[in-house]
């Protein structure tokens, strides 16, 4: 079996398995993601539209995997490797640095693929009065009462791992037992006070801004929201809890005013209440409490969200690639073919975008949309906005060179229409210069998305960053641990990349198989 008819039957396999998945309520790990693209958490989209919007999306993007299998089954007939291409790959091949490095990258692209089987706090699979569940791989969580333990929440695994030693319960948990987002270990709390109708910490002048909890002002054990505040006022989305403590509903606030609510009519929550800060000490790696690089300033796992930030880059390259190239080479082969008026004002369109600030459209997009509301999507349709640029006119140069040859009017002689001149004849001899920018591209969108994380204009806190963790070392040079973990893991990753892009570009040199006479 060729390469295109195994690439084919697998899109197809993915696809299939990813819709039957969700289907049947299940969460296999990374096809799971196929039906992860939503409005964020909060918004103001109700919870049933979210979920309506995730299945449309995610059938969207299986029927496009099926799609595009179902062509390479279709091209796979007579399939035979063009001599002078296997020739560059078997030189790759030789290249040992080059070649070593993408091995290394293909096994950091298969760990990622495990997904929650690695990392996350709901268990792989729980053994209770002789039955078995497997919460890491299904869609609705089992309610804590389902194993005995009390509240109407999601069950406490990490707890229930603890209680089970010594009884017949076995539970077996993910190697790294923590969530990368939003699962913190132990805090402590501090009480903010309201003046003129905001908060503040005791003893500051400035307004207070971060995350904080409200406590029912006649239930003081009863935890009452959780809400971002901002200048002192609660602002985005609140998630507020119920007297069991479990999450009832989500609240959206503006400048201190509930602008939006999905909390059940039957439930007491009143919009003051008693504000605190929790504090979270950064715990250096602790082999007992299963922090093996430590925690951050907010409690949350350093593995974890390095693996998960790592997720989200892989994920963003392979959407930023495809469409940042399949602009780049269409407008690129275009201009290049016609030329002209064509070409002309490609060119000016080329020069509006290039001296537009990237940083400041950024800025703007956050500004009119809020940080909360914007999704990794969001991130890659900015990115790619600038990015077609550089392919474009690389192709326009190569397709310029290419039309020009025997083989070109040839094909216009025997009646070829003008798209299967310039995909068909032209843009097969352009694919070298394609190929070799491809990894300079993955290391552009790595660095682009850790800076916006850093600076604080990427993804929202829902999303694993490495951006944020480096934002959160820096700030507590005291913890070391922070700041280093996710500059070896940077730095590693950023080295693969080069190295798999210096020996593409060597292998795919055209002057080590061409014969100047």
């Amino acid at each position: 079996m060729n390469f295109p008819r195994k690439t084919g039957f697998l899109l197809i396999l993915c696809a299939a398995l990813a819709s039957y998945g969700h289907y049947r309520g299940w969460e296999i790990p990374t096809l799971r993601w196929f039906y992860s693209f939503a409005a964020p958490p909060g918004s103001f989209e109700p919870e049933s539209w979210r979920a309506h919007q995730a299945t449309v999306v995610g059938i969207a993007f299986s029927a496009l995997l099926a799609l595009v299998g179902g062509v390479f089954l279709w091209k796979s007939r007579g399939f035979h490797w063009n001599p002078l291409t296997l020739r560059k790959m078997e030189r790759f091949r030789s290249i040992g640095r080059g070649y070593g490095s993408y091995i290394l990258l293909l096994l950091l692209v298969l760990v990622a693929m495990a997904d929650q089987a690695l990392v996350g706090r709901r268990a792989l699979a729980v053994k209770y009065e002789g039955s078995w569940y497997f919460p890491a791989f299904v869609s609705k969580p089992y309610d804590a009462t389902t194993f005995g333990q009390e509240g109407r929440g999601e069950a406490n695994y990490r707890e229930l791992k603890k209680q089970s030693e010594g009884t017949a319960t076995q539970v077996w948990m993910p190697p790294v037992p923590w969530d990368p987002t939003f699962d913190s270990d132990e805090w402590m709390e501090r009480s903010l006070e309201v003046r003129n109708g905001q908060l503040y910490e005791e003893g500051e002048s400035q307004p207070y801004n971060g995350f904080a909890y409200a406590y029912h002002p006649d239930q003081g054990e009863h935890l009452l929201r959780s809400a971002r505040i901002r200048q002192g006022r609660p602002e985005g989305p609140a998630e507020v809890y119920g007297p069991d403590g479990a999450p009832v509903g989500r609240e959206v606030w503006q400048n201190g005013a509930m602008v939006n609510s999905s909390v059940p009519a039957r439930v007491d929550a009143p919009s003051g209440g008693k504000w605190v800060r929790r504090i979270y000490m950064p715990l250096p790696p602790s082999l007992e409490r299963g922090h093996l690089l430590g925690t951050d300033s907010k409690g949350w796992d350093i593995l974890a969200q390095l693996f998960g930030g790592m997720q989200v880059v892989f994920k963003a390259s392979v959407f930023y690639l495809l469409l940042t190239y399949v602009i780049g080479t269409v407008l690129g082969s275009m201009m290049g073919y016609f030329g002209g008026f064509f070409d002309l004002f490609m060119q000016r369109i080329i020069e509006i975008l290039s001296n537009v600030p990237f940083l400041l459209v950024v800025l703007i997009i956050t500004a009119q949309i809020g940080r909360d509301n914007i999704s990794l999507a969001t991130i890659i349709v900015v990115l790619g906005i600038f990015s077609w640029i550089s392919v474009a006119i690389y192709l326009r140069t190569s397709t310029f060179k290419e039309k020009a040859r025997d083989y070109v009017s040839a094909a216009r002689v025997l009646g070829a229409g003008t798209s299967r001149v310039i995909f068909r004849h032209i843009l097969p001899n352009t694919i070298s210069t394609i190929v070799t920018l491809v990894p300079f591209s993955v290391s552009s969108v790595v660095a682009s998305l850790t800076a916006l994380d850093f600076l604080g204009f990427g993804v929202p806190d829902s999303y694993p960053s490495w951006g944020r963790v480096l934002n959160d070392g820096v700030e507590n040079l005291g913890a070391p641990w922070i700041v280093s973990s996710v500059f070896v893991i940077m730095v590693l990753l950023l080295l693969l990349i080069t190295f798999v892009g210096e020996a593409i570009r060597e292998a795919f040199d055209p002057k080590k198989f061409t014969t100047y006479q």
